[in-house]
């Protein structure tokens, strides 16, 4: 089967989150299925800069952007080993630095650049004579492709949309639609209309031969008014066209008995690095010497509120004076960092805040910490949670989305639990799972067996299971499009 994923980022050469890291993870593992599999990004400035010997394809491939016409060019280029990737390029969209935006903010035409983005792939397929069987479009940058394609565009082709995050919904000014190229029967309410606007996301939910969510959970709390970003009635409609497939973990990246970034490797049959792995990091972050002794929590994630980050400011105060360390990597929106930088300086060797994107430490911080804390509003999927298992250090989630289906609390699955959950959105409840946690953690033999199970959970999130599950799905979408 041929099988084309469409994104907006692809591991390692264009990572703004986890969607870079599921495409990196699904190509080669479909690939392994048999499957033929090229993947599409946009040729982002930095991208080819750092890929200079890219292979032009194929170029000036005209490309309708309603009143006026643009031009693509296709390059190819390999970012890792079992992965073939096409860039798709025009220098007046794509050249600048910048995924989304840069240091000034979010790019203000990026609804233009991903509407010419969508628009090239079937202009690039045909230009390129590939034409596959399935295309897997990723998030609203992409979910103009199923629209175009339920239109008439590439009739030989099945159409599969995921919903990485239905928050983030594409937004096109109604003065703009002349660019989709849709006729108005697409702009409808029954189509990509929403509140006045057009969304892209709700473009590839309406037209999406099949649809999937990045976990089973979460595939039911998108057809609920609270979770459902507005959209909740199209899902509700579309349940029967929908899956709940978890991400994958890439261990060749994530792994304590190999990674590269850590101080000292461990693994089940030698925990002992572990422990220099945890005084390492202490030093490193300039923290307390005794916490050696006590339970340290380490948290890596983006400075958002659907990270749940006012439950990490309203809980640290507690958290700490009960003798706990906190550890938390990340940037992001500035009034939460401002708040961060205020607890560091109230709790110095206690609590740290490193304001940054800095992947070889959150790798530290995984293998040093005792525990993870993931406390998210909501959250798709999540991968710092499944990251968190396989080195042995022990979630504290709250129980939504891929958390509910990833991290299973010690009280509530007696003898097969992985971690500590909770469920109100509130700081305290947040303080309360910490407290149950650090008092569990003075129980070293139980702490130990536990952290065992953690490691053991942890492997059965395979990018190799996920692929199978994507196959069987892209085998229905094809089914039906060709009915």
């Amino acid at each position: 089967m041929k099988v084309l994923i469409v994104s907006s980022e692809l591991s390692p050469i264009a990572k703004e989150g986890g969607l870079g890291d599921a495409m990196a993870g699904l190509a080669p593992a479909l690939d392994a299925l048999g499957c033929e599999v090229k993947v599409a990004i946009p040729g982002y400035g930095h991208v080819l800069e750092s890929c200079p010997g890219a292979e032009l394809i194929t170029e000036n491939v005209r490309v309708s952007m309603g009143y006026f016409n643009m031009t693509a060019d296709l390059r190819k280029v390999e970012p890792a080993p079992g992965v073939e990737a096409y860039m798709v390029c025009n220098e007046s969209l794509f050249g600048r630095h910048g995924v989304y935006g840069d240091n000034d903010g979010l790019f203000m035409d990026n609804h233009k650049r991903y509407i010419f983005f969508s628009k090239s792939i079937p202009a690039l397929c045909s230009a390129s004579r590939y034409i596959p069987d399935v295309i897997l479009a990723n998030d609203w940058q992409t979910g103009l492709i199923p629209a175009l394609m339920d239109q008439g565009h590439m009739p030989q082709t099945a159409s599969v949309f995921v919903i990485h995050n239905i928050g983030y919904l594409g937004y096109v000014p109604p003065e703009d639609a002349s660019m989709l190229g849709l006729s108005n029967t697409y702009l409808s309410y029954e189509g990509m209309e929403f509140y006045g606007q057009l969304s892209l996301l709700k473009a590839g939910i309406a037209y999406a031969n099949k649809l999937v969510t990045v976990s089973p959970t979460y595939s039911r709390e998108i057809q609920t008014t609270e979770q459902g970003a507005g959209l909740d009635g199209l899902m509700r409609k579309r349940s029967q066209d929908l899956a709940g497939i978890l991400n994958g973990v890439d261990f060749q990246v994530w792994s304590p008995e190999t990674d590269k970034h850590i101080p000292c490797n461990y693994s089940t049959a030698d925990m002992a690095g572990k422990g220099k792995c945890k005084k390492a990091l202490l030093d490193e972050m300039g923290m307390d010497q005794k916490l050696m002794n006590a339970p340290v929590a380490g948290m890596v994630t983006r400075l958002f509120s659907q990270k749940g980050i006012e439950l990490v400011i309203g809980a640290v105060p507690e958290i700490v004076e009960n003798g706990m360390g906190f550890i938390l990597l990340g940037n992001g929106e500035e009034s939460y960092a401002r708040d961060l930088r205020r607890l560091a300086q109230a709790y110095p060797g206690r609590f740290r805040f490193e304001e940054a994107f800095n992947e070889p430490l959150a790798h530290r911080i995984m293998a040093g910490a005792d525990m993870l804390c993931v406390p998210s509003l909501y959250e798709p999927c999540g991968l710092t949670q499944m990251y968190a298992l396989q080195y042995g250090t022990i979630p504290v989630a709250r129980a939504t989305g891929g958390l509910a289906d990833t991290v299973r609390d010690i009280k509530a699955f007696a003898g097969k639990g992985n971690g500590f959950t909770f469920d109100a959105f509130s700081p305290g409840a947040f303080a309360n799972a910490m407290d149950r946690a650090g008092r569990y953690y003075k129980n070293r033999k139980a702490w130990s067996a536990l952290t065992a199970k953690a490691m053991a959970s942890a492997g059965v999130f395979t990018w190799d299971m996920a692929a199978e599950q994507y196959y069987s799905i892209f085998e229905r979408a094809v089914r039906a499009r060709r009915l």
